[in-house]
């Protein structure tokens, strides 16, 4: 339904639309929308990966509303400044507030707080995944939300070799942590658009893509921060580091990535690297691992598969210390999703089982999992 605004909006239309509720200007410079997004979940157990495996797993039947976010986005007075912020009213957080200048399409500035554009898993919205949670390779690995100051922006278009890359100056103290803490962390990710189109940041191949996206990338991270990982929560401690001081830890990682989607098939995988030195103790860490994930809409082979339906794998293995050969991670998942409206409206159900090794235990368990995602 559309509506004519009053006031200050008399020359402008409101109307609801594939985001939210959108707002455009009578010179059409001005497009802005708003939207809500919840996600309502249950699990039977809870995983802890940074505790010891006989405390990591534990029995828990929970449904509880795993997120709800208000977000607002679009461009302001030119089509070229780009704006958008997101707020977790569950734990009430600000989790993105950000500024981006569409400049040209090879040259992106942006300042603000945003998800560092690392990897993809992470770059992925927790709303547009394949699997109700992301691997536990993100505990690890993730280098999450940052403040910071970025360019990005894709070269040699619809050629061979067309290509996009992104270089960020990141604080290095997480969500919400300060603009300036010591010493920042650099990020540099390059990635092959190897068929000539840009593969989005998004899961599942929704559009059963008759012409194939796919992307090779690899990024890396290297400075000081007094942390030694990163989540929704801010920055942290991985198992075995302290509290740190400003720039006790150096991080030193990097991440190989493969995507591809297209036929109502998708891949993706990661393998990362990761080396933390505390300066203070001077002692390092190295820490490996990775996963990949296939899924496919199985009505593209047999028509009288339900056409919304799609069934997805997954395999995630990580050395927590490379040092401790016997320590290990494991998770094997298996998720049936049924898209009502993409990923706007959704029904998942997973399986995941989940092994955990060190020198003088192993544990395993099945955790069990629904949930709805729903966008208005």
């Amino acid at each position: 339904m559309l509506l004519t605004a009053t006031g200050a909006l008399a020359d402008a239309n409101i109307s609801y639309g594939k985001k939210g509720v959108e707002y455009l200007s009578d010179d059409e410079n001005t497009f802005l929308w708003f939207g809500v997004r919840l996600q309502l979940r249950y699990t039977s157990l809870d995983f802890d990966p940074g505790k010891p495996p006989s405390q990591a797993l534990t029995d828990k039947d929970e449904i509880k509303l795993n997120r709800g976010r208000l977000k607002l986005g679009g461009n302001i007075l030119r089509p070229w400044f780009q704006v958008y912020s997101e707020y977790d009213f569950t734990k009430k957080n600000l989790l993105d507030l950000r500024a981006t200048f569409q400049w040209k399409q090879w040259f992106v500035p942006r300042i603000g707080q945003w998800k560092a554009e690392y990897n993809r898993e992470r770059i992925d919205s927790s709303g547009n995944q394949q699997f109700i949670e992301r691997s536990i390779a993100t505990y690890w690995f993730t280098v999450d939300r940052q403040k910071g100051v970025s360019v990005s922006g894709r070269l040699m278009a619809n050629s061979t070799y067309d290509s996009s890359y992104w270089l960020e100056r990141m604080s290095g103290t997480g969500r919400g942590g300060a603009s300036s803490d010591g010493k920042p962390l650099w990020l540099a990710r390059y990635q092959w658009n190897l068929l000539g189109r840009v593969l989005p940041f998004s899961q599942s191949d929704l559009q059963r893509m008759s012409s194939p996206a796919a992307s090779i990338a690899i990024a890396g991270v290297y400075g000081h921060s007094r942390f030694t990982r990163f989540s929704g929560a801010g920055g942290g401690q991985l198992p075995g580091y302290e509290a740190g001081v400003e720039d006790q830890y150096r991080l030193s990682q990097w991440m190989l990535e493969t995507a591809w989607q297209g036929h109502g098939f998708s891949w993706q995988q990661e393998y990362h690297w990761k080396e933390i030195h505390d300066t203070v103790n001077a002692s390092t860490r190295k820490i490996r691992g990775g996963y990949f994930q296939v899924g496919y809409f199985f009505n593209e082979t047999w028509p009288a598969f339900p056409r919304p339906l799609e069934l997805a794998g997954r395999y995630t293995r990580i050395k927590p210390d490379t040092a401790q050969p016997e320590e290990q991670q494991e998770e094997l998942s298996l998720v049936a999703n049924w898209f009502f409206n993409g990923h706007r409206n959704k029904l998942s159900s997973s399986v995941s089982w989940i092994e955990l090794k060190s020198k003088n235990q192993r544990t395993r368990d099945t955790q069990l999992g629904l949930q709805w995602e729903f966008s208005f």
